[in-house]
Protein backbone atom coordinates (compact mmCIF):
# COMPACT_ATOMS: atom_id res chain seq x y z
CA UNK A 1 0.00 0.00 0.00
CA UNK A 2 1.06 3.57 -0.48
CA UNK A 3 2.47 6.00 1.92
CA UNK A 4 0.53 9.07 2.00
CA UNK A 5 2.97 11.07 0.16
CA UNK A 6 2.72 8.23 -2.46
CA UNK A 7 -0.77 8.10 -3.21
CA UNK A 8 -2.20 10.02 -6.45
CA UNK A 9 -4.70 12.25 -5.27
CA UNK A 10 -4.38 15.61 -7.21
CA UNK A 11 -5.56 15.91 -10.60
CA UNK A 12 -4.02 18.80 -12.43
CA UNK A 13 -4.87 19.81 -16.05
CA UNK A 14 -2.41 21.40 -18.75
CA UNK A 15 -3.59 23.03 -22.30
CA UNK A 16 -2.34 20.73 -25.59
CA UNK A 17 -2.35 20.98 -28.95
CA UNK A 18 -4.04 18.62 -30.72
CA UNK A 19 -0.18 17.62 -32.34
CA UNK A 20 0.89 17.86 -28.72
CA UNK A 21 -1.44 15.28 -27.63
CA UNK A 22 -0.90 13.02 -30.53
CA UNK A 23 3.21 13.34 -29.87
CA UNK A 24 2.63 12.54 -26.34
CA UNK A 25 0.32 9.70 -26.83
CA UNK A 26 2.43 8.22 -29.53
CA UNK A 27 5.53 7.83 -27.09
CA UNK A 28 3.66 6.57 -24.32
CA UNK A 29 2.29 4.27 -26.29
CA UNK A 30 6.12 3.03 -27.90
CA UNK A 31 7.31 2.71 -23.72
CA UNK A 32 3.87 0.96 -23.03
CA UNK A 33 2.38 3.64 -20.60
CA UNK A 34 -0.53 5.78 -20.11
CA UNK A 35 -0.38 9.51 -21.43
CA UNK A 36 -0.75 9.99 -17.56
CA UNK A 37 2.29 7.91 -16.35
CA UNK A 38 3.91 8.45 -19.20
CA UNK A 39 3.74 12.82 -18.41
CA UNK A 40 4.52 11.94 -14.64
CA UNK A 41 7.62 10.14 -15.81
CA UNK A 42 9.12 12.39 -18.41
CA UNK A 43 8.40 15.39 -15.43
CA UNK A 44 9.39 13.20 -12.23
CA UNK A 45 12.43 11.53 -14.13
CA UNK A 46 13.78 14.57 -16.45
CA UNK A 47 12.77 12.64 -19.70
CA UNK A 48 15.77 10.31 -19.05
CA UNK A 49 14.16 7.55 -21.03
CA UNK A 50 14.66 5.18 -18.24
CA UNK A 51 11.09 4.58 -16.60
CA UNK A 52 10.79 2.14 -13.25
CA UNK A 53 9.15 -0.28 -15.33
CA UNK A 54 12.07 -0.12 -17.37
CA UNK A 55 14.27 -0.01 -14.76
CA UNK A 56 13.45 -3.45 -13.26
CA UNK A 57 13.51 -5.16 -16.39
CA UNK A 58 16.83 -4.23 -16.57
CA UNK A 59 17.80 -5.36 -13.34
CA UNK A 60 15.71 -8.92 -13.79
CA UNK A 61 18.20 -9.19 -16.85
CA UNK A 62 21.25 -8.19 -14.89
CA UNK A 63 20.45 -10.51 -11.98
CA UNK A 64 19.60 -13.61 -14.70
CA UNK A 65 23.17 -12.98 -16.30
CA UNK A 66 24.76 -13.06 -13.05
CA UNK A 67 23.53 -16.46 -12.49
CA UNK A 68 24.26 -17.86 -15.77
CA UNK A 69 27.62 -16.34 -15.01
CA UNK A 70 27.56 -18.61 -11.62
CA UNK A 71 26.62 -21.82 -13.60
CA UNK A 72 29.61 -21.47 -15.85
CA UNK A 73 32.46 -24.24 -15.02
CA UNK A 74 35.44 -23.23 -12.98
CA UNK A 75 37.66 -24.58 -16.02
CA UNK A 76 35.95 -21.36 -18.01
CA UNK A 77 37.13 -18.62 -15.66
CA UNK A 78 37.99 -16.17 -17.60
CA UNK A 79 34.47 -16.10 -19.68
CA UNK A 80 32.80 -16.55 -16.18
CA UNK A 81 34.32 -13.47 -15.28
CA UNK A 82 33.56 -11.57 -18.89
CA UNK A 83 29.86 -12.56 -18.22
CA UNK A 84 29.85 -11.36 -14.42
CA UNK A 85 31.40 -7.48 -16.01
CA UNK A 86 29.17 -7.23 -18.64
CA UNK A 87 26.61 -7.68 -16.43
CA UNK A 88 27.83 -4.86 -13.73
CA UNK A 89 29.05 -2.75 -16.61
CA UNK A 90 25.19 -3.26 -17.76
CA UNK A 91 23.83 -2.97 -14.40
CA UNK A 92 25.93 0.68 -13.97
CA UNK A 93 24.19 2.44 -17.17
CA UNK A 94 21.16 2.38 -15.39
CA UNK A 95 21.87 3.45 -12.20
CA UNK A 96 22.22 7.10 -11.74
CA UNK A 97 24.80 8.40 -10.08
CA UNK A 98 26.27 11.85 -9.09
CA UNK A 99 30.18 12.67 -9.70
CA UNK A 100 30.14 13.50 -6.22
CA UNK A 101 28.61 10.14 -5.91
CA UNK A 102 31.27 8.81 -8.04
CA UNK A 103 33.76 10.99 -6.70
CA UNK A 104 33.24 9.52 -3.02
CA UNK A 105 32.92 6.15 -4.59
CA UNK A 106 36.72 6.67 -6.10
CA UNK A 107 37.95 7.76 -3.02
CA UNK A 108 36.55 4.64 -1.20
CA UNK A 109 37.61 2.50 -3.58
CA UNK A 110 41.21 4.21 -3.84
CA UNK A 111 41.38 3.66 0.52
CA UNK A 112 40.75 0.03 0.05
CA UNK A 113 43.35 -0.57 -2.57
CA UNK A 114 45.95 1.58 -0.09
CA UNK A 115 44.73 -0.35 3.29
CA UNK A 116 45.35 -3.72 1.72
CA UNK A 117 48.72 -2.63 0.20
CA UNK A 118 49.76 -1.60 3.28
CA UNK A 119 48.61 -4.68 5.12
CA UNK A 120 50.63 -6.55 1.90
CA UNK A 121 54.05 -4.46 2.63
CA UNK A 122 53.35 -5.61 6.39
CA UNK A 123 53.13 -8.87 5.63
CA UNK A 124 56.25 -8.79 3.85
CA UNK A 125 58.52 -7.68 6.53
Amino acid sequence: MRSKEEKKSITKSIKLSPLQVQQIEEKAKEKNLTFSSYMVDCAVHGNNSITPQMAVRMQELVNMVLEIADSIDSAEYIRKEELRQKAHDLDGLFTSVSPQEKYENLEQKMGLFVEGGLDLWESLK
